[in-house]
């Protein structure tokens, strides 16, 4: 079923991340590796795999910052804002760097070949999760199941019936990575990516630091730039835009780490110049949900509803589906989300409580379900399943000053 979608998304890309979301499991991630990267049974491979070599990578949109300290990234990241929806959006974005131990650096070094890659590297934990639909029908999702909450789909019109709900999976994903990061001094032959180079206006558009890893079982190469960071007088936040490429495609994104799950009232004006310095529009960010995270310093998370009516002034007062907006029908993503649980509230509609109206009934893999389900998974749609996760992405909201004073 995995095959058949991606096959029918044609090459676009962000079908080709819903597919993945939706049928993704461990199965698949081996077949593609396998037939794809191993073996080449599935001749989709077009480009040349392999990392960039520093100073023939792709230029970085604006200067990156100037005698970056690596280790200022050691500890616990939350990704908060993102710039590409296919990639960047994602819920529940955690990154640990730490120092590699010696096995570590033994192991990529042996990959690499560069004994010079060991002196400036960090370990990378990623974590983050990807939520899909779940059709009527179906059986829970193929692996790592954090919850699943029923979503209204406010079409104007009242009443559950006319609307209706979808059921919603998310699955949690860790991985882990090694981040080396690029020796400026070891550039003996000269940069083409520098302007002016050993001048007060030296402007360095080469990347900070470079990975590799694999998604989906299928190799990635990126390069990392550090387009930004806080002043001294700031809270914390790094503003890194990347490059990618897969030996199917190239890819490129843009996101802000922050030591709080929520970017900071603080940061946002710089975070939105430099964002603008790279010719990045940032109304089209997206902020990225940590409500599942536990506050680092203990802060309660501030509710907000997930939909809103027509108007964008909340559900209308009386109808007869306010009960239903901005509800979700798992307490471990009430917190994601930053609503109120269903758990706390006593009775829905008809007299039934509402987590029994909600909570989506799923079978267990090895049930009869009805072959027709089993039929239109083969049948339907590849693009709704990333429709459906670009309907959860919350854009980014800019206080109108932060405007203003750019403007000015």
């Amino acid at each position: 079923k995995g095959l058949t979608c991606t096959a029918k998304c044609l090459g676009d890309n962000s079908c080709i991340t819903g597919c993945m979301a939706r049928y993704g499991n461990k199965q698949l991630d081996q077949l593609l590796k396998c037939t794809v990267e191993d073996h080449e049974c599935i001749k989709i491979a077009i480009l040349p795999g392999g990392a960039d070599k520093f100073g023939e990578e792709p230029r970085a949109p604006k200067p990156t910052v100037q005698n970056f300290d690596y280790k200022s990234l050691q500890g616990t990241w939350y990704k908060v804002v993102g710039f590409n929806p296919n990639y960047d959006c994602y819920a529940c974005q955690r990154n640990t760097f730490a120092l590699p131990d010696e096995q570590d650096e033994v192991k990529f070094v042996s990959n690499s070949g560069n004994k010079k890659d060991q002196e400036h590297m960090l370990h990378m934990g990623v974590e983050f999760a990807m939520p899909h639909l779940l059709p009527d029908g179906s059986p829970p999702p193929p692996r790592q199941v954090r919850e699943s909450m029923a979503v209204f789909k406010d079409d104007g019109s009242n009443g559950m019936a006319e609307s209706g709900f979808r059921s919603i999976g998310l699955n949690e994903y860790n991985t882990n990575e090694i981040m080396v990061f690029d020796n400026v001094q070891d550039d003996s032959d000269g940069n083409k990516l520098v302007l002016n180079e050993g001048k007060a206006n030296e402007a360095r558009y080469s990347r900070t630091a470079h990975s590799e890893g694999e998604m989906f079982g299928l190799k990635f190469w990126e390069n990392w730039y550090v387009i930004g960071e806080n002043d001294p007088d700031m809270p914390e936040f790094k503003f890194i835009y990347y490059n990618g490429k897969t030996r199917q495609n190239n890819y490129e994104g843009a996101f802000v780490y922050s030591r709080s799950r929520t970017l900071e009232p603080e940061s946002m004006a710089k975070v939105y110049k430099v964002a603008k310095e790279a010719g990045m529009n940032p109304e089209q960010f997206c902020r990225i949900r940590n409500g599942c995270f536990a506050s680092p310093n203990g802060a309660a998370a501030v509710p907000e509803p997930l939909f809103a009516a027509p108007n964008n002034k909340g559900p209308a007062s009386g109808s007869n589906d306010e009960i239903f907006r901005g509800i979700i029908a798992s307490t471990k993503v009430s917190e994601l989300l930053g609503v109120e649980a269903v758990s706390a509230r006593e009775e829905g509609a008809n007299k039934l409580s509402t987590s029994e109206q909600l909570q989506p009934v799923q079978r267990n893999p090895g049930s009869n379900r009805p072959w027709w389900y089993e039929v239109g998974d083969y049948l339907e749609n590849p693009h709704r399943h990333f429709e459906v996760m670009d309907s959860l992405r919350k854009p980014m909201e800019w206080p109108e000053h932060v405007r203003v004073s750019y403007r000015e």
